[in-house]
């Protein structure tokens, strides 16, 4: 990865290409290679860019090569679309968008520069193959990490099966950029069958949701308790309001909380654990620490805990929360 520090280094490094480069435009224009800018081929990726200096410029230059590439994926996913009526949504056009974005472009040189007035103008050229090879190395990891929890399928408990599916499916998207990112860049990629691979296992996973179901114990913490149902009805997971049925998992929620005053403002520090059984066996649990602040009172340092809950919930998931999924 090209971090700030290696970008300085490449600075020190081509401080002698950028000075000895003769300026092929006139004074104030940009160059002649900047305005008919090579294309991508068959052994490189290119972009190009301009910038006070030679890391913004570069930096700017990678982000133009990503931007190339998203529209050569944007149009193999436009022929996709044709041909397929599950089709493709602005959302995964979205995380295909921001995952190019963050790509770690290796075996990249600054191919061109040239310095026109206050502007470094830069081409940099990325090695087709290489980028190829770690687009696949990281798919075929993937794939594989997908066939040994498909394994752990047969046999397990709805929760289990739950949990594994959830990773399948993470798992399938990441493989569904890649392979994206690779037609994107000119593969060979068959998105057909990848995007049926995603459908069998979310139609699992759908049908799994239909059998589980969360069921509240009478003494948990209401505030809590309210807080963990809502997050569950977003994940579309059913909550019963009567114990009993061999795939239910009943949620005990305890919490102790601790307040007081610092610096004139009331601190409450809330801890809470959570039990989950299913057939009077415990199959998960979990305890976190939130914390909540208020300069009004210490019921609103409390509101603010159960917002500190929250976020919490947003940032790992309910299930992570709760201890469902380590």
């Amino acid at each position: 990865m090209h971090s700030k520090n290696s970008i300085s280094s490449l600075i020190l490094a081509t401080i002698f290409f950028v000075a000895s480069c003769s300026s092929s435009s006139q004074k104030g224009g940009e160059p002649s290679w900047y305005l008919s800018p090579k294309q991508n081929n068959s052994e490189n990726l290119y972009g190009i860019s301009a910038g006070a200096n030679l890391e913004e410029s570069t930096k700017a230059a990678l982000a133009d090569a990503a931007a190339r590439l998203m529209v050569s994926i944007s149009s193999e996913s436009t022929s996709l679309i044709e041909e397929d009526s599950r089709g493709t949504n602005e959302e995964m056009r979205q995380k295909v968008k921001q995952n190019i974005e963050k790509i770690d472009f290796t075996n990249f040189r600054i191919s061109r520069s040239e310095k026109v007035g206050p502007e470094l103008f830069v081409e940099i050229e990325i090695k087709r193959d290489p980028f190829i090879r770690d687009q696949k190395e990281k798919t075929e990891f993937s794939e594989k990490q997908v066939s040994d929890l498909e394994k752990n399928l047969t046999g397990a408990n709805p929760i289990q099966k739950r949990v594994s599916l959830l990773k399948i499916l993470d798992l399938e998207k990441q493989i569904e950029l890649s392979s994206r990112i690779l037609a994107g860049a000119g593969e060979s990629v068959n998105l057909k069958e990848k995007l049926s691979r995603i459908a069998f296992f979310q139609n699992q996973f759908n049908q799994l949701n239909d059998k589980i179901e969360f069921y509240f114990a009478i003494n948990s913490s209401k505030e809590i308790a309210q807080t963990i149902r809502t997050a569950l009805n977003k994940e579309k997971i059913k909550i019963s309001n009567s114990r009993g049925g061999a795939n239910q998992i009943t949620i005990e929620i305890k919490s102790s909380a601790k307040s007081g005053e610092i610096y004139g403002s009331h601190m409450t520090k809330l801890q809470i654990d959570f039990e989950n059984t299913s057939g009077e066996k415990i199959v998960a649990s979990n305890r976190i620490e939130v914390t909540g602040s208020s300069s009004i009172s210490e019921k609103e340092s409390y509101a603010a805990a159960i917002k500190s809950l929250e976020e919490e919930i947003s940032n790992k998931g309910i299930l992570k929360v709760i201890g469902i999924i380590n």
